[in-house]
């Protein structure tokens, strides 16, 4: 329900999880993004990303910047939504509890701004 909420989700990344790539709205299936390290996908969602990034082997150039959703979203609601993109799609990972969803927030407090992906792939190298 929170993916296809209307200007959250599922307006860039679409319904089946592929984005909008010519457009510059990258996939969420596939990808170490979503699949890979549960703290940096948080820090993403609650802060929102801008920069370029590159996502499935293609750049994108993240002019056009990932809403922050930490304070539109509860812990529950984060940690459900993010759940749901780990384990949709084709995608297979670990589910995100609000536990971790309110360990991060609490960790990030202080950080101002958007996330860029170089800062957070410096945190939380893709492997």
């Amino acid at each position: 329900e929170i993916y296809g909420r209307e200007a959250h989700c599922t307006t860039c990344h679409q319904p089946d999880g592929k984005g909008l790539p010519d457009s510059g709205f990258p996939p969420l299936n596939g990808t170490k993004w979503v699949q890979g390290d549960s703290n940096r996908l948080i820090k993403l969602t609650l802060n929102g990303l801008m920069g370029p990034i590159e996502v499935a082997n293609k750049k994108y150039p993240g002019q056009v910047p990932m809403t922050p959703f930490g304070g539109l979203l509860n812990d529950d609601e984060i940690a459900s939504v993010l759940t749901y993109v780990r384990n949709s799609f084709g995608n297979k990972a670990s589910a995100i509890t609000p536990g971790l969803v309110k360990k991060v927030r609490e960790e990030i407090k202080g950080k101002v701004g958007l996330y860029s992906p170089e800062e957070l792939l410096k945190q939380h190298p893709i492997n």
